[in-house]
Order: structure tokens, then C-alpha cells, then sequence
């Protein structure tokens, strides 16, 4: 009887083996399905993720697009102004309001405005000048031009900033005539044929011709200067 059970015993080893056995299969098979539903989730996520990302991609804007200002970029102009420029726009309508008010019109009243009467004179064409003069008060304006000269002046443009000619150096002027200006009123004279030669006061020899470049025009009732005006000459 004790033989018989002695012989259907197993050694203590033999059982610790198929327990570790058993153990192992198990991990083997959850691994291998791990692997299964993790390749299949996997595979549709990125599917997921790539379609998105094509869908997500935004297109570039045209060149047309970003050259155009939105409507909030375009500046007020009142915005844009500086206070100064606000003042001295004032400060000139003021001055405006009290000359048309001015019961009383002198030389330094005119407003002197100069022209040429191309912006640029062909090679071998006489240059032409215009000198309009305004008077801006609310009196009549009488202006002696035998003794308060009219004339016009050219210089160089540029920094030298030359006298190259006068129009009374060696002529006579446009006009010496009595000049009398309604409250208002304007009057324009030109002067014609400028020789494009040099000149200076009370010296007309030796005249030298005048070259291609670019110059600038004054015009003079006495001691009232207009603001240049630029010209070139071909």
C-alpha cells in the first residue's frame, strides 16, 4: 500500500516547472493579443490623424489678398495729423481772414506765384516764365512798377544754389507800368525768350550758354519774393 502511493508522487520540482509553464503561456497569449488590438487601434488612429491633417491645412492667402489694407488698417486722417500742422493751418486762415478784412494794400500784401512754362524746354527752345500776383485784402492795391521792379531770376538745383541769369541784367522788364489790383483780383505776366545764357546786374558781356540740367525760377515785385518753382532744360 505504501509502495503504490510512493509511485504516483512527483517530485516537488516537477510541479514548480508546470506551474512556471503555465504562467509563461498565459503571458505569451496576452502579449500576442496586446499586440493584435494594439496594431489595430493603432492603424486607425493614424488614419484618423492623417486625414485631419489634411483637412486641417490652411490654404496660404494670395499676394492680393495681403496687399490690401483692411478697413480698420486705413489710417483717420485726423488721426494721422500732427497738432503742429492742425496750428498752422489755423494760423493761416486766420491770416487770410484778417488780410481780406485789411482795409488797406501795400507791396508786401501781394501773393507772388511763379511759373515756367514748360517743365522742361527742349533743346533749343527759349524758356518762358509767368508771374501772377494776387491781391488777397479786401482794399484796391496800387503798385508802381517803375520803382518797385518786376523781374525773374534763375538758379542752379542743387547745392551750389548759382545765379545763372536775371531778365533785367540785361533788359528791360516785363512790365513797368502802374499795377492796380481790385480786392480780389489777379493779374499774370509773362516774360518771353530767355536766351539761356548767363547773365548778372549791370554785366551782359561775355555771356556764356547755359547747359542741360535742372534749375529753379523766382519772381520779384521789389522786395516780395514768390517761391521757386523747378524747371529743366533739355
Amino acid at each position: 500500500m505504501s509502495q503504490s502511493n510512493s509511485s504516483r508522487q512527483l517530485p516537488p520540482e516537477i510541479y514548480r516547472r508546470r506551474r512556471i509553464t503555465a504562467v509563461l503561456v498565459v503571458v505569451v497569449v496576452v502579449a500576442v493579443l496586446w499586440w493584435v488590438v494594439s496594431s489595430l487601434v493603432g492603424g486607425g488612429d493614424d488614419t484618423e490623424t492623417t486625414a485631419e491633417t489634411t483637412t486641417s491645412v490652411p490654404l496660404e492667402p494670395s499676394s492680393d489678398a495681403s496687399a490690401a489694407p483692411s478697413e480698420s488698417e486705413t489710417p483717420d486722417p485726423s488721426e494721422s495729423e500732427e497738432p503742429e500742422e492742425t496750428e498752422a493751418r489755423g494760423d493761416e486762415d486766420d491770416d487770410a481772414d484778417a488780410l481780406a478784412n485789411q482795409s488797406t494794400c501795400g507791396i508786401d500784401d501781394l501773393e507772388l506765384s511763379v511759373r515756367p512754362g514748360e517743365n522742361t524746354f527742349r533743346e533749343g527752345q527759349q524758356p518762358n516764365f509767368f508771374l501772377t500776383v494776387e491781391n488777397p485784402t479786401g482794399a484796391e492795391c496800387e503798385i508802381d512798377l517803375s520803382e518797385e521792379e518786376l523781374k525773374f531770376e534763375v538758379f542752379t538745383l542743387g547745392s551750389s544754389y548759382d545765379r545763372v541769369w536775371g531778365d533785367t541784367d540785361c533788359n528791360n522788364p516785363t512790365s513797368s507800368s502802374r499795377l492796380e489790383l481790385e480786392a480780389g483780383d489777379s493779374r499774370t505776366y509773362e516774360m518771353t525768350g530767355w536766351s539761356r545764357t548767363t547773365s548778372s546786374p549791370d554785366s551782359c558781356d561775355d555771356r556764356e550758354p547755359v547747359g542741360p540740367g535742372a534749375y529753379m525760377v523766382y519772381g520779384h515785385i521789389g522786395d516780395n519774393t514768390s517761391e521757386p518753382q523747378t524747371f529743366n532744360l533739355a
